[in-house]
């Protein structure tokens, strides 16, 4: 009888363990837990708890799909007006962990852009993905951005989800969420870009606020000198790619693909942030929906007053985005992060004999692929120093570093505020359903990894990591047929 009342106990501790919220502002733990920037002058401050705190939060209720005009049923948007808003998110409702994952998927799919809808029928059509790779579903769901109702009957097309980022729509009409997304169709924007419907004055402003890094020389400041020179960035981004905030609009990153990110130890393809947990993963959300735009860069705070080092009261700013400043609270973001954890990668439809397999996977160890991308994870979780960046001494203490340069391009990691001078070594697991490689996603497929001809292209030639360019056709074939197995 003793023993099973402590087993009881023990049960109801784990328990209770198991959903300790963390904080997620700390900013003593956002200092210990974030990689510096590149120059050793440059000086970052975080936002203070006390505005952290005063920010509003997000009440999160039900969403609803967005359809193609083609796809919509009669009087869609008109019904949905007449409903009333359904809060779908109250913690005090979750119970066990798979409550948790099923609110941490209505996070993901949050959007906090939105824009009012004043038509009666969608303005997305088949015509604007004419000639383009699928982003809509077999019933012509576009699975990017969702409806939001207001109190007062507004309806509002909501985007900048995680989900917007993070979402594939394979090539039979299957959503797959955590996935290196599929979503970008910029050619409207770009063309509201060239025709001026978007001032260049706003451009400019919005590009300053976004990519701005003090520390980067004036040929690294990334302020488009036209509006076709922005125009073109916008139409150059390929599918698997993402231009983000503190980073750069002539070089968008790659989306990266969220399955297995519990086990990588730094978050980023810049290694940004150090992984130790749920609570590192909830910074790291909570700056990329906006907090980073409170933070001082040398004094410039993204979302300041005028852009420079007074922070605005947290009532009176927009994010560059477009929307207003809200954040998630600590129980939103811890139920991100079960649901994140708990994503999961389809089956996998590659299919090649064991006789290839087996010398793929031996050509993977001849070659020394094995020293970067080890298994299981198929990475060793280290950093490698981007080309020109000399690590401090003091870093092979308090970071994991492999320190061999592969010359693939800097910009990300030397001139952004992204920056730190390396770059995570990435997991190779699941890369049979990238369409993006290397940082910049300027490489659309694994035969144009291994492809020399990428080193000399006249459009963005896509320099550095040599290997495995000069093994013979054969070969080649046999160590892709390995890769898209894994």
């Amino acid at each position: 009888m003793f023993c099973g009342i402590i087993i009881i106990c023990i049960f109801f501790s784990f328990t209770a363990n198991l959903f300790t919220i963390p904080k997620t502002w700390d900013v003593d733990a956002l200092k210990a837990h974030s990689l510096p920037p590149p120059d050793t002058t440059a000086f970052v401050d975080y936002a203070p708890e006390s505005y952290y705190d005063s920010i509003p939060t997000h009440v999160i209720y039900k969403t609803f799909p967005v359809y193609l005009r083609e796809y919509e049923r009669k009087g869609y948007l008109d019904s949905l007006r007449n409903l009333k808003p359904e809060i779908a998110f109250d913690e005090t409702q979750f119970k066990t962990q798979a409550d948790w994952i099923r609110a941490g998927e209505m996070v993901f799919n949050w959007p906090v852009a939105y824009t009012v809808v004043k038509d009666s029928i969608s303005s997305l059509t088949a015509q604007d993905f004419k000639g383009q790779t699928r982003k809509i579903t077999d019933d012509g769901r576009y699975p990017f951005n969702r409806y939001v109702i207001l109190e007062n009957g507004t309806l509002l097309k909501g985007s900048l989800s995680c989900a917007s980022c993070h979402t594939r729509v394979m090539p039979d009409g299957k959503v797959i969420q955590g996935a290196q997304g599929n979503i970008f169709n910029n050619s409207r924007f770009a063309q509201a870009v060239r025709s001026g419907r978007v001032p260049f004055a706003s451009i400019v402003d919005g590009t300053q606020k976004l990519y701005f890094t003090p520390w980067a020389p004036s040929t690294h400041q990334m302020t488009p000198a036209t509006s076709d020179e922005f125009a073109d960035a916008l139409e150059l981004a390929s599918n698997g790619v993402a231009h983000r905030q503190g980073g750069s609009f002539e070089r968008a990153l790659k989306i990266p693909s969220l399955f297995g990110v519990k086990d990588l130890k730094y978050l980023d393809h810049t290694g940004q942030m150090i992984n130790n947990g749920p609570a590192d993963l909830m910074r790291y959300a909570a700056l990329n929906q906006g907090a980073d735009m409170l933070t001082s860069y040398n004094g410039f705070v993204p979302a300041g007053i005028d852009g420079h080092t007074k922070r605005p009261g947290s009532a009176e700013w927009k994010h560059p985005f477009g929307y207003a400043a809200k954040r998630y609270n600590d129980a939103q973001l811890f139920a991100l992060t079960q649901y994140i954890y708990s994503l999961k990668a389809p089956r996998n439809p590659e299919r090649s004999s064991k006789a290839v397999l087996k010398k793929g996977a031996s050509i993977f160890k001849r070659e020394g692929c094995v020293t970067c991308h080890t298994p299981p994870l198929y990475t060793n979780n280290k950093l490698t120093p981007a080309n020109g960046f000399e690590p401090p001494v003091n870093h092979f203490k308090k970071y994991d570093i492999f320190n061999v340069s592969v010359g693939t391009d800097s910009t990300s990691t030397l001139y952004t505020r992204r920056g730190t001078g390396y770059y995570k070594i990435p997991s190779l697991r699941n890369i049979w359903m990238h369409d993006a490689f290397f940082h910049h996603g300027e490489l659309s497929t694994l035969e144009d990894v291994f492809n020399p001809v990428r080193l000399n292209r006249q459009v963005r030639p896509v320099k550095g990591h040599p290997f495995g360019l000069s093994l013979s056709e054969e070969d080649k074939t046999a160590l892709i047929a390995f890769l898209k197995s894994l």
